[in-house]
């Protein structure tokens, strides 16, 4: 109806721009003289040159406007096929992100998983382990940002942590306090500390109680003293020396005494005269001391009484924190009070202020952590059967059949509408015996047969499990399934009006696999001795009874108590089964000639071979290290009361570790499958531990490494130190002094010297996680030299370790040398490795950086 029969007439006067618009729509809309767009007749053609002109720009805008619409279809089509993924394809990408242990990709990953398939179990606890991990990990970094200074990251990192896990406390606490104290370092006014100050009222009421007195320190310079005086005036000439006052009791008479002292300590020379007089001194002040008879009267009225809380950390039972108890109130006055908090693992006591030193020395050599030990286990058992089956087996039998006619007749009659059919056969009688002939009998004769068969069975089962346990406590492991076994029957005697109840029977379950049960004792001399029962269970077979299928359980056990030293495998027990059998069929007589008797005989020969072997190696991970501190004597005073003397001049050697038996030697421990392996000479190839090469930041080791014994090559530098500080801390690593074997475990210290009012240390040390692997981080016993408790973080990445240690708040700094912290690692493959210190600081009480520098080592592995 719009095209026109005349377009070709008047296409000639369509006005510029006609041409474009011709493109789009059809020639008869924008052609016809006779018929605008509307149908109307326009005899001017004012109206088709105003439509032509919008149509020209219609056009012009839709090519601009074209490619925008492409691209942003495009774009559509990529959102829906990124959001077409499946939650299965989400969830893979989650699993290799949580291998690459990318906690905050991977929970991203088992976020989207979720959100496609929320009622799917398994992908919701991938995404709950997830949020968790990933919660933790940021937790982790944060305080390690905290203790370093960083308060705004280690705020980011804990905002993030709770954004993970809303229900993550320790985040919660950790921003609170984050913010309460970015709050007290912006309101410094008056009012702001005003508020602060009734907040802490308890706190500051508490924290103002002294404790007990204790004297000022007196010179250690040496006196001579001869002299026969009134203990009075021995006493006042003391201490005059020592710039103390001397108050005496007014109930105390004074005597005259010989003195006769050359190169004493002013503190020495003060107990010798109590000991020569029969007094005692007691401080009121730091600087003024009260004499008074050493009597049990005396000393329960003069001697001062304080409360302490000591808070256990490695007591996991309470029948660990029961026997130090017991142990501390035997050594102790019977007068004095302790008591145990199981709640808070806590003890309090009241005594007097040498009873308490005494105590907290006791709590230090008992309270420790636990040793730990890994014990790697096989069981290889090795099953050889080869059977041989060759021969030719003739018919072995021949059986006759005699008949009586071996010729049968049939007859047939028939009638109207019927026919029946009959077959007649003589029998066997005795006047046939006359006749007999070979028709009179049918043969059957046995198949004969032919055996070429080789068969070669070569069966290895290693199970190699590895156990964990604390020292002294009891470890069990179970690996394998469960089968029912029935354990008896009964017969409910109780019917009903559809059916009655049968027998019924009960069956338990018992484990089948490998069944471990395991207690360690860890020495001082790192001998590890094992109570051990290794049970090996399998299904050999089924077998019926009383129309209930029984499985036949094979058992393989080990039970006894032996000792072994750290990383030396033992042989536990080996069972060796050999049986060989050879079966022979064929025709007798013929089948025994020499040479005729392989044509006439089938020849079956077998040989069944069983081999297990049980191996055990002990590897200790963590052990309690003691030091001089834990096994050097002590002076407690006298029977009549406890009396401690200071050491000022004890030396920092007390840090240093000592064992039983001398220093340790490096072991050359193996694996257990290795060492199974080679206790089985079946076996064609030997296992030999290998890993690919890890990745190693460039220049951690270098061809050329200097010796231990030699001075750093580059030392690390310290930030901004505190200006007159002295000579800066010197962080020095000491590696064992023997070449490490492959698989052993050995530990690295780390010594800090020239420490002065040291409250806190980060450090990062940098080693090759191609050759060592980092098993543990413990604490050194230079920051709680003091008895204060030392909190130790460490974060590894790559052959990267981070390593905070620092002091409880509110607590002064140490100063000194000694072990700052140990590592424990293990040599994973051949090589050398450098152990560098590449970065190091030091904070003091009031957080001030205090110059620091680091030093390198190298461990040599074989």
């Amino acid at each position: 109806m719009l095209y026109s029969p005349e377009r070709d007439s008047l296409a000639g006067t369509a006005p510029t721009g006609s041409a474009e618009a011709g493109k789009i729509f059809p020639a008869g809309v924008i052609s016809g003289k006779r018929h605008n767009l509307y149908g109307v007749k326009d005899e001017n053609g004012s109206s088709m040159g105003r439509l032509y002109k919008s149509i020209s720009k219609l056009s012009t805008s839709l090519r601009r406007v074209l490619p925008a619409l492409l691209l942003c279809g495009i774009a559509g089509l990529s959102t829906a096929r990124a959001h077409a993924q499946s939650a299965s394809t989400w969830d893979k990408r989650g699993q290799d992100a949580e291998a690459r242990q990318d906690f905050d990709a991977a929970y991203e990953d088992y976020h989207n998983a979720v959100l496609k398939k929320p009622k799917d179990l398994r992908f919701r606890e991938h995404f709950d382990h997830m949020r968790f991990q990933a919660a933790v990990s940021h937790v982790d970094r944060g305080r390690v940002l905290r203790q370093s200074g960083d308060l705004n990251g280690a705020l980011t990192q804990f905002t993030r942590a709770q954004q993970i896990d809303p229900g993550n406390q320790a985040a919660a606490q950790e921003i609170d306090a984050i913010q309460k104290q970015q709050q007290i370092d912006r309101d410094n006014t008056p009012q702001a500390k005003e508020q602060m100050s009734q907040q802490n009222e308890t706190l500051s009421t508490i924290g103002s109680i002294s404790g007990p007195v204790e004297l000022k320190p007196v010179s250690n310079d040496p006196i001579t003293l001869h002299m026969v005086e009134d203990v009075k005036v021995i006493y006042e000439a003391i201490g005059k020396a020592a710039g103390l006052n001397v108050l005496f009791d007014p109930d105390y008479s004074s005597k005259r005494i010989p003195v006769d002292l050359t190169n004493v300590t002013l503190s020495d020379a003060l107990r010798i005269v109590g000991t020569i007089s029969g007094t005692f001194y007691k401080a009121i002040t730091p600087n003024t001391i009260f004499v008074a008879t050493n009597s049990r009267t005396k000393r329960t009225d003069l001697d001062e009484q304080a409360v302490q809380t000591f808070y256990l950390t490695n007591a996991s039972q309470q029948n660990d924190a029961n026997e130090v108890v017991i142990a501390i109130r035997n050594l102790l006055d019977p007068s004095v009070k302790i008591y145990l908090v199981p709640s808070q693992n806590a003890i309090v006591m009241r005594a007097t202020p040498d009873q308490l030193l005494l105590a907290q020395k006791l709590l230090n050599d008992l309270d420790r952590a636990r040793p730990e030990v890994v014990v790697d286990v096989a069981v290889l058992e090795v099953n050889k059967n080869v059977e041989h089956n060759l021969g030719i087996t003739l018919p072995q039998s021949i059986t006759l059949t005699p008949q009586a006619n071996p010729n049968s007749t049939t007859s047939s009659s028939s009638s109207t509408g019927t026919s029946t059919g009959s077959t007649t056969t003589s029998d066997f009688t005795l006047n046939t015996l006359a006749h007999l002939n070979a028709n009179n009998f049918a043969v059957s004769i046995g198949g004969g047969t032919l055996n070429a068969l080789l068969s070669d069975a070569d069966t290895r089962v290693l199970q190699n499990p590895s156990i964990r346990a604390t020292d002294g406590q009891r470890a069990t492991m179970k690996i394998g399934s469960k089968i029912p076994v029935a354990t008896g029957s009964y017969n409910a005697g109780v019917s009903t009006g559809v059916a009655s109840i049968g027998v019924q029977t009960q069956f338990t379950y018992i484990d089948i696999g490998v069944n471990i049960d395991m207690t360690p004792t860890v020495h001082y001399d790192r001998e590890v001795t094992l109570k051990m029962k290794i049970e090996v269970l399998s299904q050999i077979n089924t077998v019926t009874i009383s129309g209930v299928s029984e499985p036949v359980i094979g058992q393989r056990t080990s039970e006894q108590v032996i000792t072994l030293k750290d990383g030396e495998p033992s042989l536990l027990a080996g069972i060796i089964t050999k049986s060989d059998s050879l079966n022979i069929n064929g025709t007798p007589g013929v089948g025994e000639i020499p040479i005729l008797k392989y044509f006439f005989t089938s020849r079956d020969k077998i040989n069944d071979k069983t081999e297990i072997v049980f191996i055990i190696i002990p590897h200790i991970v963590r052990e309690s290290v003691l030091t001089r501190v834990n096994v050097r004597p002590i002076d407690t005073g006298t029977g009549q009361s406890i009396e401690l003397r200071r050491d000022v001049s004890a030396n920092d050697h007390n840090s240093e570790p000592v064992y039983a038996n001398g220093p340790r030697s490096a072991s050359s421990p193996t694996s257990a499958a290795n060492a199974a392996s080679a206790m089985v000479q079946q076996l064609s190839q030997q296992a030999q531990p290998a890993g690919p090469p890890a990745s190693y930041v460039p220049g951690a080791q270098t061809p050329e490494t200097p010796p231990a014994s030699q001075p750093p090559a580059n030392q690390t530098p310290a930030p901004a130190a505190v200006p007159g500080a002295g000579p800066p801390i010197s962080f020095t690593v000491v590696p064992p002094d023997s070449t490490q074997a492959v698989g052993s475990t050995f530990q690295v210290a780390v010594m800090l010297g020239n420490g002065h009012d040291v409250f806190s240390v980060p450090l990062q040390l940098q080693f090759n996680p191609a050759l060592l692997q980092l098993v543990n981080v413990d604490a050194g016993t230079f920051l709680g030299k003091d008895g204060q408790a030392v909190s130790l973080v460490h974060r590894e990445d790559k052959g990267l370790v981070a390593i905070s240690s620092i002091r409880p708040p509110n607590t002064a700094g140490v100063s000194g040398t000694g072990s700052l912290c140990t590592l424990t690692f293990k040599a994973i493959a051949a090589g050398d490795s450098s152990l560098s210190l590449v970065k190091v600081g030091a904070l003091n009480s009031a957080q001030a950086n205090l110059p620091a520098v680091g030093s390198q080592a190298v461990v040599h592995v074989k």
